[in-house]
């Protein structure tokens, strides 16, 4: 059993523990609210900046666009400071496993910045581009713009994949599908048109012999 002055041993280290530990949790939580504070301004910041500069505008110039650059790149960069921070927070309580888990996070950010800023590009391509053909008013402009648009974004895709060490070949996989299915479609849809003039052109030439 365990004798009084055992218990009040064990209750005189937690009480030191705690009151050791106590100067590393405020120092963590100072932390915590100087990246939060420092990550929204200048998140904010970035956000005005690429406004001014009509960033939004030569990417997606439709009315509706499906994103905004400089909303995506306000949030890199809060979350690249606030994560930073709370690194920098868990190194003061010193917790070894969360701190090498935050700094696998971080390591992972450059990349994954460098694959939206590819996927950007390339939908800004692809934007430029269809709306070019379509405007050109050419024979099946529409669905010619839609379909360069469509290829435009997938190679943007598979060429951001391996950024954050993801292997493209499952997105090849599915446009390989998709372009077989289109091209078995298109081919049905052309015979079944050219059926007639097929046969027409057959019946001339077995004439002529």
């Amino acid at each position: 059993c365990m004798t009084m002055e055992s218990v009040v041993a064990i209750l005189n280290k937690l009480w030191e523990s705690t009151v050791n530990f106590m100067p590393n949790l405020v120092g963590a939580f100072i932390l915590l609210a100087i990246g939060w504070v420092v990550g929204t301004i200048v998140g904010r910041i970035t956000r005005e900046i690429l406004r001014r500069l009509k960033v939004d505008e030569y990417i997606t110039r439709s009315r509706r666009p499906v994103f905004r650059v400089s909303d995506i790149f306000k949030v890199i960069v809060e979350w690249s400071i606030y994560l930073a921070f709370i690194q920098a927070a868990v190194g003061v309580l010193g917790i070894a496993a969360l701190e090498s888990f935050f700094e696998g996070i971080l390591t992972f950010i450059p990349g994954l910045i460098k694959a939206i800023i590819v996927i950007i590009v390339g939908y800004a391509i692809a934007n430029y581009v269809s709306n070019k053909i379509k405007e050109s008013k050419i024979s099946y402009s529409d669905i010619l713009g839609n379909v360069l648009f469509f290829l435009i974004v997938y190679i943007s895709v598979a060429l951001a994949l391996p950024s954050i060490g993801i292997d493209p070949f499952i997105v090849n996989a599915i446009l390989l599908v998709i372009l077989g299915t289109v091209g078995i479609g298109l081919a049905i849809a052309i015979g079944l048109g050219l059926k007639d003039v097929v046969a027409k052109a057959a019946k001339k030439y077995f004439r002529k012999l």
